[in-house]
């Protein structure tokens, strides 16, 4: 260690020029970083949703959808429309009434409820299919020119639309949140330091930290919107810590005689332990992201601790050179400390230990049944929500006229035509069914399919399989849409057996829960044992760890009790994804407070120590779960995608919630369990003197 930090502090002019030129690369790589918004590839191979979704590419291909509404347009008007829409590049086909009835007929004589799926109250819907999927840039292209074509009596919604607003609105958001977080954290590291000029150096550092994460993920074949749009923030606040560790530790070092260089060698050596130990346990809680059979924690892990270890090595490469070239800087902007010393509370939170205790007790038993007990949303839907936004609103406008608009694609043997139009015939007789468009809906089944329109054949037959286009009137995701897919499987199994497939956000729904459902004991152990086994050989202790997990357990339950006792659903993943990053990233403020309780263990008391520890640590503790908790909230403000959104909420609070019981439960258990930590401790050198006061 000694010849590394000797190598930092003499090549730091090297070092220096080796970031900016990394920097400089990486900033270049970002607009390339392909961003993946189809959260359907990140579903195991093996699921029936996705061999349907291999099929529907093979056979069919996967092409975009969107709805177009345009109020206030006669019969004649609108066909003249329906026209001009096809024409458009890129757009496949276009569903309208006079697919299904003679226009020429009086709309009284037609069937009424297949006129008031495309034609009510003067307005007109058409169903648009594009030639590419929904996250293709030619078809968000189409989308704009469908928009120009509607105007203003017209508005466009469906998942192409909701794609094309997410790809443009993701960068836009990032900036948001920043601009929203930003003045805050430089606030509070302003309130928290000892130097005008120290939060210069933490923001410069960190933000070369990020944006070389943020360009090295061009070596991925892609990452996932929610990555993109919550990976920078998170990465930033989270590992803040160890520029304010290493700048801490230089200054103290500088306080106690040495030349600057000397300081940072010393900083380097006796801090790259506690960062390190920081840093490992937060990766552990990506790591443990990535055994998720849901490959949505593959994505957001690999990202984020790629992003965390290259903010570690920023830190101790990076920030050393800058802090020594404006070292002289530094001391002419120390000011005396701003924020008040913590000791009196320090000394009534350990003086009232057993009042603490029984109140967190009332409000953590509830908390961990109340989470257990959450109602969860499994669907694609949960995470891609854009209600309150532009498009959101003109999504509810059409549904508020024509109903809500949830497809499902079955794909049936190709070759037996009764059977067909029996299935047709029975699925439009559900309640639940808005419509079905096949080639017996759309043609009469007498006519032979030779000579059928090759359109019509090219959209709903391939060489193996009949494509069936099913509207559900219900909403993407509940028990009534759970009995109604059930329903059409059992219906399709009768005619066909297994040999069908079904396609849609509403079928995976189930196939993701049973993912999900596994995929929450394997994080959630993972992430467990990974960060106790590091706490274990930072401390070289048995029951410590045992106590640090137990403290940032109770915070999650707390966390996650809230949906319950608020009566809201919850994406699953992001339970999942917040309960390993909050253990991960928020069990720093233990180790700290609990390192800081051992040193002083050496000549205090049981309780002395405690409130020693906490007067010693509990500003850096409330200053990282600040930073966490400000940049997640800018996101989840800024952000109008419900995963993003809920994802980074969820944390902030959690973080927030992890430092109060940091610095009330921990001091706690700390004398509550001194003689088991002395007892299970390698080479514990603390003296009890509270029995020889006592005595």
């Amino acid at each position: 260690m000694d010849r590394l930090a000797y190598t930092i502090v003499k090549r730091r002019k090297l070092i220096f020029w080796i970031f900016i030129l990394l920097t400089v690369l990486s900033a270049c790589f970002i607009p390339e970083v392909r961003v993946n918004y189809n959260l359907a590839e990140y579903l195991p191979s093996e699921m029936r949703t996705s061999q349907a979704l291999e099929i529907m590419e093979r056979e069919f291909s996967l092409t975009g959808t969107a709805r177009v509404m345009v109020e206030d347009v006669s019969v004649a008007e609108a066909a003249d429309l329906k026209q001009r829409l096809a024409r458009v590049d890129g757009v496949k086909s276009v569903i309208w009434l006079d697919d299904m009835e003679d226009i020429y007929k009086p709309l009284e004589y037609m069937d009424q409820k297949t006129v008031e799926s495309y034609y009510k109250d003067g307005s007109a819907l058409f169903i648009v299919e594009f030639v590419e999927d929904d996250y293709s840039l030619n078809t968000g292209k189409a989308v704009t020119e469908i928009e120009a074509i509607a105007g203003d009596r017209g508005v466009v919604g469906g998942s192409a639309v909701t794609t094309k607003f997410m790809r443009e609105s993701t960068i836009s958001e990032i900036i948001s949140a920043a601009i929203i977080a930003a003045p805050l954290i430089f606030l509070i590291l302003l309130l928290t330091s000892h130097s005008w000029f120290e939060p210069v150096i933490y923001v410069a550092v960190m933000g070369v930290s990020v944006v070389i994460n943020m360009g090295t993920n061009v070596m991925f074949t892609s990452i996932s919107f929610i990555t993109q749009a919550s990976a920078a923030l998170l990465q930033f606040a989270i590992s803040m810590d160890y520029a304010i560790f290493l700048l801490h530790r230089f200054r103290e070092e500088k306080a106690g005689g040495l030349d600057a260089e000397q300081a940072m060698k010393e900083a380097i050596k006796r801090s790259f332990s506690s960062i390190g130990a920081s840093c490992l346990t937060t990766v552990a809680g990506f790591v443990a992201l990535m055994f998720m059979r849901y490959r949505i924690g593959l994505d957001m892990g690999m990202v984020l601790a790629k992003g965390v270890l290259i903010s570690l090595l920023t830190v101790v490469f990076l920030l050393p050179g800058i802090t020594l070239f404006t070292d002289k800087l530094l001391e002419r902007t120390q000011h005396k400390p701003i924020l008040p010393s913590l000791s009196r509370l320090g000394g009534l939170i350990v003086r009232y230990g057993a009042v603490v205790i029984v109140l967190l007790a009332m409000i953590i038993v509830p908390a961990y049944l109340a989470q257990a007990s959450n109602s969860f949303l499994y669907g694609e839907n949960s995470m891609v929500s854009i209600e309150g936004t532009e498009a959101g609103k003109s999504l509810e406008r059409i549904d508020e006229r024509f109903g809500t608009y949830n497809p499902l694609v079955l794909l049936v043997p190709k070759g037996s035509i009764p059977n067909e139009a029996r299935l047709a015939d029975g699925l439009m007789s559900k309640d639940y069914v808005s419509s079905v468009q096949t080639t017996v809906t759309l043609a009469d089944p007498a006519i032979p399919g030779e000579i059928l329109p090759e359109e019509l054949t090219e959209n709903f037959t391939s060489a193996n399989y009949t494509r069936m286009v099913i509207n559900l009137n219900l909403p993407v995701e509940s028990e009534a849409t759970l009995q109604a897919v059930e329903e059409i499987s059992h219906m399709a199994h009768q005619l066909y057996g297994d040999g069908y497939y079904l396609l849609g956000s509403s079928s995976s729904v189930s196939d993701i829960k049973q993912v999900v459902d596994r995929d929450f004991s394997t994080v959630n152990l993972i992430s467990i044992c990974a960060v106790g086994l590091i706490i274990l050989f930072t401390f070289r202790s048995l029951i410590i760890p045992v106590l640090l997990v137990l403290v940032i357990e109770a915070s999650i339950w707390i966390n996650m009790s809230v949906p319950y006792f608020m009566d809201e659903p919850m994406a699953f993943v992001g339970y999942l994804v917040v309960s390993a990053i909050q253990l991960g990233a928020t069990v720093d403020y233990a180790i700290l407070m609990t390192n800081r309780y051992m040193e002083n263990r050496k000549d205090y008391t049981r309780k002395e120590a405690a409130v020693k520890a906490l007067t010693d640590s509990g500003w850096s503790v409330i200053t990282s779960a600040l930073i966490l908790f400000i940049a997640c909230m800018g996101a989840g403000v800024a952000s109008s995608i419900r995963g993003v959104s809920e994802i980074v909420l969820l944390l902030g609070r959690g973080a927030a919630i992890s430092g109060v019981l940091v610095l009330v439960l921990l001091p706690q258990l700390l004398i509550i369990f001194d003689g088991i930590i002395g007892k299970t401790t390698l080479k514990s050198k603390g003296r009890d003197r509270s029995i020889v006061k006592e005595e």
